[in-house]
């Protein structure tokens, strides 16, 4: 089989949700559910830029990576790091010189990534029916 590059690559957390309404506190449990917070991530940094997509999409705007650099104080190799992840997720496009959220806010972005989650398992499901049936495995019905 060939190595095949990923389309994409989802993670989720199942985090305790915060027990009283605070911004940035819920954006910050939105980068941990996505895993972008690592616990090697001290200073947050995933959070930050997570944060300022979030901000700049009430803006409908976007930012590019020098301007991510600049605005949460680390290095544009660090930035592109986080925002290559947060690609790879489903949750940031990179549209016209800048990032952005997927959609125009997080919400639809969630619902986007909800019905890409839902694309893949039926995918998988397909193919999992498929080894059932060839093996002769029990399944529902039968």
């Amino acid at each position: 089989m060939d190595r095949e590059e990923h389309l994409a690559r989802y993670v989720l957390m199942d985090v305790r949700m915060p027990t009283k309404k605070a911004l940035n506190e819920d954006i910050e449990w939105t980068a941990r559910c996505f895993g972008f917070l690592e616990t090697r991530d001290v200073n947050r940094t995933a959070a930050r830029i997570f944060s300022a997509l979030i901000y700049a999409a009430s803006e409908d705007k976007g930012h590019t990576s020098d301007g991510l650099a600049e605005r949460v104080g680390v290095t544009r190799g660090a930035i592109v790091h986080h925002l290559n992840k947060m690609m790879r997720s489903g949750l940031v496009i990179f549209h016209g010189g800048q990032y952005k959220l997927r959609e125009k806010s997080l919400r639809r972005t969630v619902n986007e990534v909800e019905r890409d989650l839902k694309r893949v398992l039926e995918k998988i499901e397909e193919v999992a029916s498929s080894i059932d049936e060839e093996l002769s495995l029990p399944h529902r019905g039968t």
